[in-house]
């Protein structure tokens, strides 16, 4: 993540190679005259101080590509002298440029760089949290930091600990009580259900289930992601309403995700499932290994056989992206970072990478990792986090 002005740094870029304009030569002394401790900066960039203990990262430099990088910010017309210039200096200053520049703006950064900074330091990876709304109206906050008794309906008490909330076994006798959970963004949590079963929420997910299932069946309404471990029952089927469609498992361990528009994806990982839709009439059966994708807005059902384990990667810590676009990468990162993100240029949206990154790290260095292989830039202002060439 940048912590440093990027004009600037694109103006000592351009000064070490001698593409700097009049105009822009002014600018970079006014720049250097505002602190006299920018002017020991540049020295230390002139003299080439931290290069012998940095060597082995400028080897892996691309030049071409830093080159192609700086002709494009700093309209340069291109010759040869400025190209060999640039080669020569950039194995010796351009990485050190920017790990002293960054470094310098963190020791010396003025009043609004200090309330970005503080900004930045509150974006961080989600946790166990959930928002639990019962039968009478009653709101509670749950989070796996604190232990708590509830009284989830009448005769009804749950538990919810570190490990998430348990629900006693039991079968309704009377009228169905029905409890919501919601996840909200920047939050996980995992619930156990009367019936045993177990349903691990993703960030931006609402889980809507009785507090005891009935004597004939078991059904859940679902939106968001979520992977659900079905407790086997061959007297009682379990259903997942979604959307506009119905899950039918018969004892299954499978992933669920309507965070794509229009769209519901359906993993499996083990077990049998049927997909019931509106308008075929019909049940498409999903095998393991398979992938069903529904997409409301056409109508249309199309099951593949697929790797499940970059679909339920995240249950386990880790964010798998497999070919995946920019824009489904970064509606993923949105939702466990509770961020907002803006595209300078539409485009961008229908990038790909692929990568196994760690759910729980500093969101500065998925950013990065991203940056360097898509060669896309992420700037962080507040919450939001802007994506531009």
């Amino acid at each position: 993540m940048k912590h440093y002005d990027d004009n600037i740094i694109r103006l000592i870029q351009l000064y070490l190679v001698g593409g700097l304009s009049k105009e822009e030569e002014v600018k970079l002394e006014e720049w250097l005259r505002q602190d006299p401790s920018r002017e020991k900066f540049m020295r230390e960039i002139r003299e080439g101080q931290n290069v012998g203990q940095n060597f082995s990262t400028f080897e892996n430099v691309n030049k071409d590509l830093a080159w192609g990088s700086v002709v494009r910010k700093g309209k340069i017309e291109i010759n040869r002298s400025h190209r060999l210039a640039w080669y020569k200096f950039v194995a010796a200053v351009m990485v050190p440029l920017m790990i002293i520049g960054a470094a310098y703006y963190m020791r010396n950064y003025t009043a609004s760089d200090q309330q970005q900074s503080v900004e930045i330091a509150e974006i961080t990876p989600g946790k166990g949290k959930a928002i639990l709304h019962l039968n009478d109206n009653r709101v509670i906050e749950l989070s796996t930091e604190q232990e708590k008794q509830l009284d989830v309906a009448k005769g009804v008490a749950v538990k919810s600990d570190a490990s998430g909330m348990v629900y006693p076994e039991q079968v309704a006798a009377g009228e169905t009580e029905y409890n919501v959970l919601e996840v909200p963004r920047g939050g996980e949590y995992t619930v156990t259900l009367a019936d045993g079963t177990m349903v691990y929420l993703n960030s931006g997910s609402i889980l809507r289930y009785p507090v005891a299932f009935g004597a004939d069946s078991r059904e859940v309404s679902f939106s968001g992601e979520a992977y659900f471990e079905v407790a086997k029952d061959a007297e009682r089927p379990f259903y997942v309403v979604v959307d506009d469609m119905k899950i039918k498992v018969y004892g299954t361990s499978f992933n669920v995700n309507t965070h794509y528009t229009g769209k519901v994806q359906t993993v499996l990982v083990e077990g049998k499932i049927g997909i019931e839709t509106p308008v075929s009439g019909k049940e498409y059966e999903v095998s393991p290994g398979q992938m069903a994708l529904y997409n409301s807005q056409e109508q249309t059902m199309n099951i593949n056989s697929v790797d499940v384990r970059p679909y339920v990667a995240w249950k386990d810590r880790v964010f798998a992206f497999e070919k995946m676009s920019l824009e489904d990468i970064m509606t993923t990162l949105s939702l466990w970072y509770d961020v907002d993100v803006f595209y300078q240029t539409s485009s961008l949206r229908s990038l790909h990478f692929t990568g196994h990154l760690g759910r729980y790290e500093d969101i500065s260095t998925i950013l990065d990792a991203i940056s360097g292989v898509t060669r896309v830039n992420f700037t962080v202002k507040g919450r939001t986090v802007i994506v531009s060439e």
